[in-house]
């Protein structure tokens, strides 16, 4: 009975945010289970060209660092700011929405070359779309 409550909650939530917690809730576990290393995680420019490990554009977005205080902060802050932008700013447009994400993880690759990791920097990007969209809706006087 708990487990069909728990499923329905889980296919609730809208479908970009559901995949990208789950790939980053499932990406942070298999790197705490020793499954994965992070340094096969992480941005690294020249084995992307080199050694063709086009895995890297994507995967240094979803790990947030080991399982602790920090990790499940992030994770609800995540899901709740991807939440209300899915099912404000952009509904019905899922589209928009994952071209956003695609877009900001383009500027983020190219403008923080020097950072291996840019997880936090994209976390960021998804909570400054969040308070501008608020921020601006208000009337001031």
């Amino acid at each position: 009975m708990a487990y069909q409550t728990l499923q329905q909650e889980y296919l609730q939530i809208p479908i970009v945010t559901r995949a990208y917690t789950t790939a980053c809730v499932l990406t942070t576990a298999a790197v705490q289970l020793e499954i994965i290393t992070p340094f096969q995680l992480y941005f690294n420019p020249d084995l992307i060209l080199r050694n063709y490990q086009v895995w890297r554009l994507i995967t240094n977005f979803l790990f947030f660092g080991p399982v602790g205080f920090n990790f499940l902060f992030n994770m609800i802050f995540l899901y709740r700011y991807c939440r209300m932008l899915e099912e404000g700013s952009f509904r019905g447009r899922t589209a928009d929405f994952v071209f956003m994400f695609l877009f900001g993880g383009l500027l983020m690759t190219v403008s923080f070359r020097e950072k291996k990791v840019t997880e936090v920097k994209y976390y960021q990007t998804n909570l400054f779309r969040w308070q501008t969209r608020f921020l601006f809706s208000f009337p001031f006087f």
